[in-house]
């Protein structure tokens, strides 16, 4: 396969419609379907089903696209590396993140700030799931990932280190009435609509503070969704309340507001690293993490 015709095949997997995506690549769209019936007929499977409305993965393209995903940043990773060697002064640094509204927010900052102080360093951003993360972090495709001292627990291939400790919150619009307090009962969310992540996605602390809201109340109307990006817009929309850490709320989001729930259970927030690494950038970056006057939530 030629390397143009994977990101084309790439591109198409997340934008379900060929129009974007040749918009995207800057082709023409008889160029994007060539590329993709090129692909097809080298590898003799169908990637998509298509028809007048609808572009959809098929069981194989979707298989396909998980595992060149990964591939193509690292090729680009690489590809960056090579052209950096001559270059003794410049050092790259791949950091992963789950997409918080917190990090989506304050990340940028933290890379511009961290950028401006050591312009001899480049860095990489790299956002997947929690799974996913470890994975890259203990494959070496990444050096540091953001992540929570209970999802990493049990891999001791890696070193934590501490930015926040944290609260669990109700997360609700600005209107509603639990904005009046300043504490919630677990058991005072009998009848409510709420909005909580399945296991795949969430951390171990959260999960069992999902099952205590349970057995707290004896009925509440529940939604599951699969990411935190999901739960927060369906909060956003009045579709449900919320429950997740406070330093994972966006700290300039002046539509939401987390109230402190009433728990023994204690998040913590923070970044980890490979224990046999010896990347020296990395370290750096924690150190000047813990001393940056731009992470809105401490320790």
């Amino acid at each position: 396969m030629y390397l143009e015709h994977i990101t084309v095949f790439l591109n198409l997997s997340e934008t379900l419609n060929f129009s974007k995506t040749a918009l995207n690549m800057h082709l023409s769209q008889s160029s994007v379907s060539q590329a993709i019936s090129s692909i097809e007929k080298q590898l003799n499977i169908q990637l998509f089903i298509r028809d007048r409305k609808n572009v959809k993965l098929t069981s194989a393209g979707q298989d396909l696209y998980i595992s060149l995903k990964p591939w193509l940043n690292d090729y680009y990773k690489a590809v960056q590396h090579a052209q950096n060697v001559n270059n003794q002064n410049q050092t790259n640094l791949t950091i992963g993140y789950s997409g918080t509204p917190y990090e989506y927010a304050v990340l940028p900052l933290l890379i511009k700030d961290f950028c401006e102080k050591f312009p001899h360093i480049k860095i990489f951003l790299e956002n997947y799931d929690h799974s996913l993360l470890i994975e890259h972090l203990k494959n070496g495709n990444c050096d540091i990932i953001f992540t929570m001292p209970d999802i990493i627990n049990g891999t001791g291939e890696l070193d934590y280190y501490n930015l926040v400790n944290g609260y669990y919150c109700l997360v609700v619009p600005k209107d509603n009435e639990f904005t009046k307090q300043s504490i919630i009962e677990l058991s005072n969310l009998n009848e409510q609509s709420i909005v909580f992540l399945d296991h795949r996605w969430c951390p171990p602390s959260q999960n069992k503070l999902q099952h205590e809201i349970v057995k707290s109340n004896n009925h509440l109307n529940l939604s599951y969704v699969n990411n935190i990006g999901t739960a927060h817009s369906m909060v956003k929309a009045h579709a449900g309340l919320g429950i997740w850490a406070n330093f994972v709320q966006d700290p300039n989001d002046n539509d939401l507001k987390c109230i402190k729930l009433k728990t023994d259970i204690n998040p913590q927030y923070g970044v980890a690293t490979l224990k046999k690494s010896r990347n020296s950038i990395a370290k750096l970056f924690i150190k000047w993490l813990q001393s940056s006057k731009l992470m809105y939530y401490k320790v």
